[in-house]
């Protein structure tokens, strides 16, 4: 018998007691195992894991050429990670499901340990008082045995379910970490490609183009053609002819960095020259004529963030040349943990903190530069 169960020796009434505890006993046992069970399968549904929503530059939000390349590795590993984070994270609530049912199943249990330990106490005060089978008395005892041993085989299962969760708690904050790292460095890869676009976008768009216009309007047929001419206004439709030429034009000259270019007319200013290079005049005070447009435009300095469609910020940051040279033409580059090639590497960063090393014939020299300027780094093995 266990050591848990106190002996009474107080027959009278005890067998009246004990059915009011066993019918008690059963039905507490009844209403804590339907609750269980209800909470079980509540907690146990299926749910659609969501991974937390994890920090990430503004670069990434940004379409168009704010994009990494489709053969970009960072982005391929980020891809990966991402996947490997849901997997384990799918995992996570499948283990935490199964612990709240192994729980549940426990606290079953445990309550109808508590109620077969009151039957015994009762029982063994009849049997004592002569007034019981033993036969019950062993049933009640077996009965009180394989609870314990459900008990322990639960626990046990706990506790396997609690380490196992443990350690995916942990196998998920790596892989959570290792998420942000890989962002944070797909981030910087996509913002040191689109300064690379800026800047060369940049130096293309001020510019002064020349175009043809042909216009038709109707004049007084009384007045003289020069005079139609010298009334005509056409600034109406100036703007349109500008957007449409500087476009065709400047498509041409970025087509590197742009595939695909759409103007707007809020991007930069112009000013405009135009003179008639011929011109007639109908009966009916029809003119037709061919004018020479010469437009002089200046871009905002926004003007190349918006063309990319990204965050105007980088429009505004301030970036220097970083030229890295050594003494060896076997080396290579990395730059904040991002493959550069062999020497020379010529590049246009933001301002900040970068760390450099070159290897050469298996040795590497690092140094860590806080880029404010323009700067030439010489590495000498």
């Amino acid at each position: 018998m266990e050591a848990g169960i106190s002996i009474f020796s107080t027959p009278q009434g005890s067998r009246s007691a004990r059915a009011v505890v066993a019918a008690g006993a059963l039905g507490s046992l009844l209403v804590t195992l339907l609750i269980g069970s209800a909470y079980s399968q509540a907690d146990s549904a299926p749910q659609t894991p969501r991974l937390a929503k994890l920090s990430s530059p503004d670069p990434l939000a940004t379409s168009g050429a704010a994009e990494a390349p489709v053969d970009s590795p960072r982005a391929e590993q980020l891809a990966n990670k991402i996947a490997e984070l849901d997997a384990i994270l799918l995992e996570k609530h499948k283990l935490e499901d199964a612990l709240r049912v192994e729980k549940s199943e426990l606290a079953a249990i445990e309550l109808q340990l508590a109620n077969t330990k009151k039957l015994i106490r009762l029982e063994v005060d009849d049997f004592l008082g002569q007034s019981a089978e033993r036969k019950r008395l062993d049933d009640l005892l077996d009965e009180h045995k394989r609870s314990a041993d459900a008990a322990a085989a639960v626990n046990e299962r706990v506790d396997v379910l609690e380490k196992d969760l443990g350690s995916q708690h942990l196998k998920f904050s790596l892989a959570a970490r290792d998420v942000e790292r890989l962002k944070s460095q797909l981030a910087a890869e996509i913002r040191e490609s689109n300064s690379k676009k800026i800047q060369a976008i940049a130096r293309k768009l001020d510019k002064t183009i020349r175009f043809e216009q042909a216009i038709s309007f109707r004049c007084s047929a009384s007045k003289s053609l020069a005079a139609c001419l010298a009334e005509h206004g056409s600034q109406g439709q100036m703007s349109q002819w500008v957007l449409d030429n500087y476009q065709r034009e400047l498509a041409e000259d970025i087509r590197e960095q742009v595939a695909d270019l759409a103007l707007d007319t809020a991007w930069y200013r112009f000013r405009t020259r135009t003179d008639f290079a011929q011109a007639s005049m109908s009966l009916d005070g029809t003119v037709n004529a061919q004018m020479n447009v010469e437009a002089t435009i200046t871009a905002k300095k926004m003007m190349p963030c918006a063309i990319l469609d990204v965050p105007y910020e980088q429009c505004d940051s301030k970036t220097h040349s970083l030229i890295v040279r050594s003494n060896k033409y076997d080396d290579q580059v990395r730059i904040n943990d991002q493959e550069h090639g062999a020497t020379p590497v010529s590049l246009v960063l933001d301002s900040g903190v970068y760390d450099i090393q070159v290897t050469s014939g298996g040795v590497t020299q690092k140094r860590t530069l806080s880029l404010k300027g323009d700067q030439v780094l010489n590495f000498k093995f």
